[in-house]
């Protein structure tokens, strides 16, 4: 069962009292506490100061900036209570409606005015505006409101007739403007001064999360429910004819809407788990601008990511600038808080309500407060500009002048003494203030310790950080390759974690632990870490290329990446002499899921005959079955009913690509079979069960039995499979394998006979699911099942999933989440070169191309370079023709 919601919190939006609120949902209930010393991650110093009980279930709320004790609450009912939240009272005051509705939003003014939003009534305005400013009198030694103090019966205002108002906010710099959502409509500017000029009307979906920039008010944020978008506006907009022929041109022609200054039409991550997409949150919590830097916007979604957004008006040239015109913003950097909001481990961890904190000076950090799941309190800072420093200040040393030689490859650059503090100084002031308090009475002085910086002459603060010297074992000396050499390296790393799920690791899991764990020893030894920070460079040198079988030797330490090779290698003897072909189809590197989808990718001309239309579902059969007779792949004789069973055939021959289970079955079965582990007779006995062939898989169970005698009673209860007196049993995951998914698979099914459930352990390679799908699901099953498994391939970067996509436009989209976790270009270059540009057009592709290219180029490999570029123009070959195009000439002085 979820945890229910923790509650809200909010940051003073007075800058002179630094507190904080925090509403408790569960408890009903409203907390104020101010900060006492440190806010940083993982220490954040402060006290209660005041609660107020009782309080009613809320739907919105805001907190006065000109009344630091009052909260407006909003309700189902439309009353609006005002609460005192620092006396400790439970005082409250109340606002009243004359028809009853929801009250979507609140939103105080610098002046005491409170706006209300409501919903849609018939005969009624639904935006109200109440002058409060009466309380604002009220003395701070007194608890409650004063008794001759009493809620104004009516409001000074009403707007919006008969619609709906989802949001709304007042601007700080003009408190009588302000925004309004309105449902179906857009957004609304109202002046409070002026009543007869109409309001001015921005048309957008994006209606909710209304949040205006405090450092810069011209402009301001929303979002629509059901998008994962953001749209930013600009007040200034009046008309088509008040604005610079750059923005024209963005509304007229590039579809901006009119007001608008930046859309991102995916600001926050789509959700991986299509459950979550009736969830009754919006995909966005909530939008956030930060007091102290302009154009710097948080977004908080449902999923807990929490983003950040440095934004920048676009450069114009001072003859088309236009005065009192809106000004066009970009996206000049963007930062995620909290990088793993997705882990599933981490679930009590996800941030549910967020606030920037007010600081007391431009030269500190920006940060933020994090409510989590759990209930815990947290500050996570801005990442800083200045971090990148020291990394931008290690030049590239050509691996000819140190790494050959192993002589030390990594220096700093030295600065005159002059240009010191302009370099060094934002860095020098962000240590001079790391770990200070910054709030309470002890704080720290910010001008002085910048002052004081800045006055010492600086000395040498950076350095490279030099690794331990750590003993390595023989193996990693007595290595004459890169693969023996991570062997090597990952044979010390002990693995201290002790599984306490009733699941076994997937095997994603397990490949991402194989190479994050290799990285630790980099801190150890130097040289270890001079051959992890050259492994691309090493590979290359061992003639990683496009010669298949030699790359899964060269990869044999990582045994994933190795039978993604072993995949290719099939993929490219079943397409040579144009075997998978078959007028006027081409499907060549194609995988399982684009093959049953009938996907010829963002190239589909490239596949067919000249001039030839994409054929139809019959047409697809036709072609797959003179292939399959072709390739002399078997019938399929799989349990599942199919209108398609040339299409399954195919699959079924892709998802054995580079593996030879028959030459495994005999091997298993010989009586000259090398001594083997139990994992490696349950993984034939598996694959065997998984064919189709029960007695097969009896037997070897039965071979195996003569070393490891505890197969035998595996055998035996295997054979019972299909005799009408078994009865189905319940399987307890907690007492199964841990360690031999093959094992747990074959328990499973002696159990329940589900094969489901097996389709579905992802502690079992993805091939072999793949394979018990394709031969057990009915065809509807089937399609929503293999969707699936691509969806979560592509957002975990899981290279298995090629066997689903094949070499198609969805790897792509496999490689780009691999790269950006593991670095690893190379491989997504050798991979997209296959079938890049002839197949694939994406611009994602051409970049992992160029940048594995600039990779050899910096460290002088110029002739693997060249090697690269000469074959992989080889295999971009249509009817004849490179599609890559050539590099530019080269000019050499002399």
């Amino acid at each position: 069962m979820d945890r229910p919601e923790p509650g809200l919190i909010k940051w003073s939006p007075n800058a002179s009292h630094d507190s904080f609120i925090h509403i408790n949902l569960q408890h009903r209930m409203v907390q104020v506490y101010e900060p006492t010393g440190h806010a940083q991650r993982g220490r954040f110093e402060y006290r209660k100061v005041a609660k107020h009980d009782d309080l009613p279930p809320l739907t919105t709320y805001d907190w006065s900036p000109s009344i630091p004790g009052l909260v407006a609450v909003g309700t189902s009912t439309g009353v609006v209570n005002l609460l005192r939240v620092d006396d400790n009272s439970n005082a409250y005051l109340e606002l009243g409606l004359r028809v009853s509705r929801t009250c979507h939003a609140v939103a105080f003014n610098t002046t005491g005015k409170l706006a209300v939003a409501l919903d849609r009534v018939r005969n009624d305005n639904c935006l109200y505006i109440w002058d409060v400013n009466r309380l604002s009198g009220i003395d701070s030694s007194m608890k409650g409101f004063p008794a001759n103090i009493s809620a104004p019966s009516e409001p000074t205002d009403r707007f919006e007739p008969s619609t709906s108002v989802s949001s709304v906010k007042f601007f700080e710099d003009n408190p009588n403007l302000l925004v309004a959502g309105i449902k179906g409509t857009g957004l609304r500017l109202h002046d409070l001064r002026d009543h007869h000029n109409a309001a001015i009307t921005f048309r957008t979906a994006c209606c909710n999360n209304l949040a205006i920039d405090y450092a810069d008010p011209n402009y301001f944020a929303s979002s629509a429910l059901d998008q994962p978008g953001v749209m930013v506006w600009d007040r200034r907009y009046i008309d088509q004819h008040h604005v610079s022929p750059a923005y024209s041109t963005a509304v007229e022609k590039d579809g901006l809407p009119a007001g608008g200054v930046l859309r991102l039409k995916t600001a926050v991550d789509n959700e991986a788990d299509p459950a979550l997409t009736d969830s009754k949150n919006s995909f966005i919590r909530a939008l956030r601008f930060c007091r102290d830097q302009p154009g710097m916007l948080a977004i908080l979604s449902r999923t807990g990511q929490l983003k950040v957004l440095h934004t920048r008006r676009e450069h114009l040239e001072p003859e088309w600038v236009v005065e009192k015109s809106p000004e066009l913003l970009e996206v000049a950097r963007s930062c995620e808080l909290e990088p793993l909001y997705a882990d599933p481990s981490r679930k009590n961890d996800k941030i549910v309500s967020f606030d920037w904190i007010t600081m007391n000076s431009p030269v500190l950090q920006p940060r933020m407060l994090v409510l989590r799941a759990n209930g815990a309190l947290d500050v996570l800072e801005k990442p800083s500009f200045t971090c990148e420093y020291p990394y931008k200040m290690v030049p590239w040393q050509p691996p000819h002048r140190g790494f050959e030689e192993n002589t030390p490859y990594q220096d700093l650059m030295e600065f005159e003494p002059s240009h010191s503090h302009a370099m060094l100084g934002p860095l020098l002031t962000e240590t001079a203030l790391l770990d200070k308090p910054i709030f309470g009475s002890n704080k720290v002085d910010v001008a002085a310790v910048v002052e004081q910086t800045f006055a010492t002459p600086p000395e040498k603060v950076l350095t490279v950080q030099v690794s331990g010297d750590a003993e390595l074992p023989a193996a990693f000396h007595n290595a004459t390759t890169v693969a023996e050499q991570l062997k090597a390296l990952r044979s010390v790393i002990k693995d201290t974690e002790i599984s306490t799920q009733a699941e076994p690791p997937s095997q994603r899991h397990r490949h991402e632990k194989l190479l994050m764990d290799t990285m630790t020893l980099a801190r150890n030894s130097p040289k270890a870490r001079n051959v992890l920070d050259h492994i691309m460079l090493l590979r290359a040198k061992e003639g990683y290329l496009f010669n298949y079988e030699k790359n899964k030797d060269i990869v044999s330490d990582d045994v994933w990446l190795r039978d993604v090779w072993a995949w290719v290698a099939g993929a490219q003897e079943a397409a040579c002499d144009g075997g998978m072909m078959s007028h006027p189809l081409d499907i060549g590197y194609l995988g399982v899921y684009t093959v049953w989808s009938n996907d010829l990718g963002s190239r589909p001309h490239m596949r067919l005959s000249d001039g030839e239309p994409p054929p139809d579902e019959a047409g697809w059969e036709r072609c797959l079955k003179a292939i399959n007779k072709k390739l002399g792949i078997p019938k399929y004789n799989g349990p599942a009913p199919t209108s398609r069973p040339h299409h399954r055939e195919m699959c079924l021959e892709m998802c054995g690509y580079g593996r030879s289970y028959n030459s495994e079955y005999e091997e298993a079965m010989s009586d000259k079979t090398l001594k083997r582990e139990s994992t490696w007779y349950t993984m034939v006995a598996a694959n065997t069960l998984f064919r189709g062939d029960i007695k097969g898989a009896v037997q070897v169970l039965k071979k195996a039995s003569n070393e490891h005698p505890e197969l035998l009673f595996v055998s035996l209860a295997l054979q019972l499979i299909g005799k009408d007196k078994v009865e189905t049993l319940d399987f307890d995951a907690r007492v199964a394998s841990k360690t031999d998914p093959y094992l747990r698979a074959i328990s499973s099914i002696i159990a329940t006979g589900d094969w489901a459930l097996i389709a579905d352990q992802p502690s079992l390679p993805l091939r072999d699911r793949i394979f018990i799908a394709l031969r057990t699901f009915d065809d509807d099953h089937l399609t929503y099942w293999l969707q699936a498994q691509v969806s979560k391939a592509i957002s975990s970067g899981d290279i298995e999933g090629i066997v689903l996509t094949g070499i198609t436009d969805s790897l792509v989209d496999i490689l780009c989440r691999y790269v950006h976790k593991f670095n690893d270009i190379q491989t997504a270059s050798l991979l997209l070169s296959i079938c890049s540009p002839r197949f694939i057009d994406d611009v994602r592709a051409t970049a992992f191309r160029e940048a594995y290219r600039r990779y050899l180029q910096r460290h002088h490999a110029f002739y693997l370079r060249a090697k690269f570029d000469v074959e992989s123009t080889k295999r971009s070959k249509h009817l004849g023709r490179p599609t890559v195009k050539p590099p530019g000439r080269q000019i050499a002085l002399r």
